[in-house]
């Protein structure tokens, strides 16, 4: 089984927001890459203890340049079978190049497309990107943007709905664990200075720098509480009592929104933050921290708390886990050795010859030979269905017909059925049929937001292709049949 390996660094100058994101990753993935590897430079005792707790093996790196450590890596801790996640803004092309001939995939968590990528895979947390901002040079990389696969901690994924209406009267200010451009007392001072603030929770992390300084300014401030370092859990029921928030823009708005939400008001303390302040403001989800004087002192502001929680709990929907597993387990599999175009009139004869084929007859949920006229009147029904999508694979290498994949689309959910060619069975081709069809499907029918295949619980082949495709199985066996499911992300 492939090893899960990250690399970032945090302090109280950067700040733990590359950390934070790759645990909540390892959490999430916990189930797919058993043995999970952390690979820090000089951590503190802290952050180490933190790691390790978390289930991680650490591995303390050298401090070299980073072009010795791309080499130092190579001959040293990577393996083939390996997938290596970075997230940091100084792991660029070159030390991307060098560690990706030694490893199986490499994923690389991003917020600036400024400069040149190696990754199989990205993912950015701000919404509304596409591959266009971005200059690809690994063949077949894929892009994840948006909410729908932003990795956040167990904490803050499974929080309960909100049984009250927020009350933006108490605020949170949590401008990431290091606070490191040091305007956490100012922004407390500010909102307290307001008579529309009942209370303000100040929440720093283990590297924030002047706690002392803040504790004694906070003793003079009956209205604050101060919280260092809070477990994600007693973070999460906090934020679900503050119906007001400044954050920075980062990872800690969008636990946030995920948590409970409420009146977000974005206070971005690094470049990095552009792209999720632009994505969260623009969808509504947010407010810039130069209205909160206005907004908080306006009778409009418990309305606008509400409205803005509902707009944060339809995008925050709980279901970027499922996703990511999903996706990082179809990013081990091969690209295809075979294209997919859509399927001719001129391919009947081929088609029927499959649908009758006996193995193919055996594991579909009606065994019975198909007629010709019965066929080919199907086959021009569904040609003709603008909600229908056949796609046949040929083989790249000799143009042979290899399998065919079809979906049948209904409001927001499409459901598939496939088949392969005898002469392909037994190759591995099946879970790059289904991952290549699914793509397909969602990049043709945009609001399909799920994709369904339904499968024999004897048909054991395909059950296994359905999961190493990524494919989660959905149900139990009932009736005889299990149904797998893929969630597509709208951003993608």
């Amino acid at each position: 089984m492939a090893r899960l390996l990250f690399r970032a660094d945090g302090n109280s100058r950067i700040g733990l927001g590359h950390v934070m994101r790759l645990l909540a990753l390892a959490e999430i993935l916990r189930l797919d890459f058993p043995e999970q590897l952390f690979l820090i430079r000089e951590p503190d005792a802290a952050l180490a203890k933190q790691l390790v707790a978390a289930g991680l093996t650490v591995q303390a790196l050298p401090a070299q340049p980073l072009a010795e450590e791309a080499a130092y890596l190579v001959r040293h801790l990577l393996r083939p079978t390996d997938v290596l996640v970075l997230d940091g803004y100084d792991f660029r092309y070159d030390y991307q190049n060098t560690v990706r001939g030694k490893l199986a995939r490499l994923v690389y968590l991003d917020d600036l497309h400024a400069y040149p990528l190696a990754a199989d895979l990205v993912l950015n947390p701000a919404g509304g990107l596409t591959l266009r901002q971005y200059e690809m040079r690994q063949p077949g990389a894929r892009l994840l943007s948006g909410p729908a696969t932003a990795p956040l901690r167990a904490a803050f994924r499974t929080a309960a709905p909100a049984t009250a209406p927020p009350d933006p009267t108490t605020v949170l200010v949590c401008l990431g664990g290091a606070d490191p451009t040091h305007q956490t007392q100012r922004v407390a001072a500010e909102l307290l200075a307001l008579p529309a603030v009942r209370r303000v929770h100040v929440v720093v992390g283990s590297a924030y720098v002047g706690w002392e300084s803040l504790q004694t300014w906070a003793l003079e401030q009956p209205r604050l509480t101060l919280h260092r370092n809070l477990p994600a859990p007693e973070l999460a029921a906090l934020m679900r009592q503050c119906g007001a928030a400044v954050c920075s823009a980062s990872t800690v708005s969008y636990e946030y929104c995920a948590a409970g939400g409420g009146l977000l008001l974005l206070l971005p303390t690094a470049d990095n933050q552009h792209d999720i302040d632009h994505y969260l403001r623009g969808a509504g989800l947010a407010r810039p921290y130069a209205s909160a004087a206005n907004i908080l002192t306006s009778p409009e502001a418990a309305r606008l708390a509400s409205a803005m929680q509902q707009a944060q709990h339809q995008v925050f929907d709980g279901l970027a886990p499922l996703r990511l597993r999903q996706e990082l387990r179809a990013l081990l599999l091969p690209q295809p050795p075979f294209y997919l175009r859509p399927v001719q009139p001129t391919d009947s004869d081929q088609l029927l010859a499959w649908t009758n084929e006996p193995t193919v007859r055996q594991f579909s949920f009606n065994p019975n030979p198909v007629a010709r006229p019965d066929h080919e009147q199907w086959l021009a029904a569904r040609l003709q269905d603008p909600n229908a999508l056949l796609l046949l694979a040929q083989d790249a290498a000799t143009g042979r017909p290899a399998g065919l994949i079809r979906f049948a689309v209904s409001g927001e959910e499409a459901t598939l059925s496939y088949l392969l060619d005898a002469g392909f069975r037994g190759r591995g081709l099946a879970p790059l049929l289904l991952l290549a069809g699914t793509r397909r499907v969602l990049e043709h029918f945009p609001r399909v937001h799920r994709v369904l295949g339904h499968v024999q619980p004897a048909n054991a082949a395909s059950v296994r292709a359905f999961e190493r495709a990524g494919y989660r199985l959905q149900s139990a066996p009932d009736n005889a049949n299990l149904t797998f499911e893929w969630l597509a992300n709208s951003e993608a």
